[in-house]
């Protein structure tokens, strides 16, 4: 029987080099360094107090000065993973002051897009179905200045032309539209408000599951709602304006017309962008 070889002898291990950290002679700042498109499972908030479970593909970055090679990347994988089962705006904020400690950087930016599902009763019948919206959360640290932070929703709504419903003798055409909704919230504000605040004002919501009885209704509520993406955009506008508790809003609207091979869009904002 061969008796097994004993083990090398274990000698002892140079210091790793921190190549990241090395100097740079080239005299140049840059404005961001960091990773993205790294998809991790994400639990979001929900009104109810609850937490829905999804997929979140986040960005992180930092500013690098100009005397240092390089980040730590991999601290920055370290912190997206302690905040991805619990994300919250306020712990994503801390997440940005840790990046920019962590990294010894003057500002940092953290972004995560995830699809966020309702689940909604059709009008007539109350059959359920999950409906998906893209989010977006948005947050900015500077040395310099406060931190900010805020939600892009991309809702999908009906609109009706008003034009097509005047000049036709019978029907009006209708299409699928995107209202793109970015929020700057003064206080912590729930996705869902933002997303009640589209439907309400589109000619007509969207349904994953509708029955004859309930495309009958939607039909004809978007019918006496007409919208042309003017109209919607100035709508939504005109009920965030006096809501203390945003201190930056912009609505796009975009038709995907159904006459034409084109998109039709309005856009606005408050305070101005110029």
């Amino acid at each position: 029987m061969t008796t097994p070889a004993a083990p090398p002898a274990l000698l002892p291990t140079a210091p790793i080099p921190d190549v990241q950290s090395a100097s740079d002679p080239r005299g140049l700042d840059l404005d961001e360094v960091g990773i993205r498109q790294l998809k991790l499972p994400v639990g979001i908030p929900e009104r109810t107090g609850g937490r829905q479970m999804s997929v979140g593909t986040f960005t992180l970055a930092v500013s690098l000065a100009a005397d240092r090679r390089g980040i730590h990347m991999s601290r920055l994988v370290e912190i997206v993973h302690d905040l991805a089962p619990n994300f919250t705006p306020d712990r994503a904020l801390a997440a940005l002051e840790d990046m920019s400690r962590r990294e010894e950087a003057d500002r940092a930016r953290l972004e995560v897009v995830f699809p966020f599902f309702r689940r909604k009763k059709a009008p007539v019948s109350g059959r359920e179905s999950l409906l998906d919206y893209t989010v977006t959360w948005t947050g900015a640290r500077c040395a310099a200045a406060p931190s900010g932070w805020s939600w892009i929703l991309a809702v999908p709504v009906t609109t009706l032309c008003p034009c097509s419903r005047e000049i036709s003798l019978y029907g009006a055409h209708s299409q699928r539209a995107r209202v793109t909704l970015a929020l700057t919230p003064q206080t912590a504000v729930d996705i869902e408000t933002g997303l009640d605040l589209v439907e309400a004002h589109a000619s007509a919501e969207l349904f994953a599951l509708l029955k004859r009885s309930d495309e009958k209704y939607v039909t004809e509520r978007a019918f006496e709602r007409p919208r042309f993406a003017e109209d919607l955009a100035r709508d939504i506008a005109c009920a965030l304006r006096d809501d203390r508790r945003f201190t930056h809003f912009r609505v796009t609207v975009e038709n995907f017309e159904t006459i034409h091979n084109h998109s039709a869009f309005a856009s606005v904002s408050r305070p101005s962008e110029d």
